[in-house]
């Protein structure tokens, strides 16, 4: 798929390891037919920003980008209800921080695949 740049927003439970985040990411990127190498940069929330998380950016090369609840509340385009609502009092994670990061550094985004894996990581691929 030649898709261009592609982020990828990451949720997740804290008990995940790393190599679970690892494997969700290279299997979502398989089935919808992404190459790593197209891939710019991983997305979570700030206090997400795990010790886990680090690790999956260096061992995918891709770098780790944040936002706060303020930033990831003020998404008005996001299409799923998310359980960080009742969690964190904000809109999601995986999916609005995919697309802040994305018109962050495109200025845009067109299309948001999300999945949830074990119903312990939730992640949302933007293009």
């Amino acid at each position: 798929m030649k898709s261009g740049a592609v982020y990828i927003g990451i949720g997740f439970h804290l008990d995940v390891e790393a190599a679970e985040i690892e494997e969700a990411i290279c299997r979502f990127l398989e089935e919808l037919g992404i190459e790593l190498k197209e891939v710019k940069g991983l997305c979570t929330v700030d206090f997400r920003r795990t010790e886990q998380l680090e690790k999956v950016s260096s061992l995918l090369k891709k770098p780790l980008f944040s936002f706060s609840p303020d930033e990831i509340n003020r998404v008005v385009d996001v299409q799923s209800q998310s359980a960080a609502m009742d969690a964190f009092n904000i809109k999601g994670v995986a999916e609005p921080c995919a697309i802040l990061c994305a018109k962050r550094i495109n200025g845009r985004y067109k299309t948001v695949k999300r999945k949830s894996f074990d119903r312990k990581i939730t992640l949302a691929v933007v293009f």
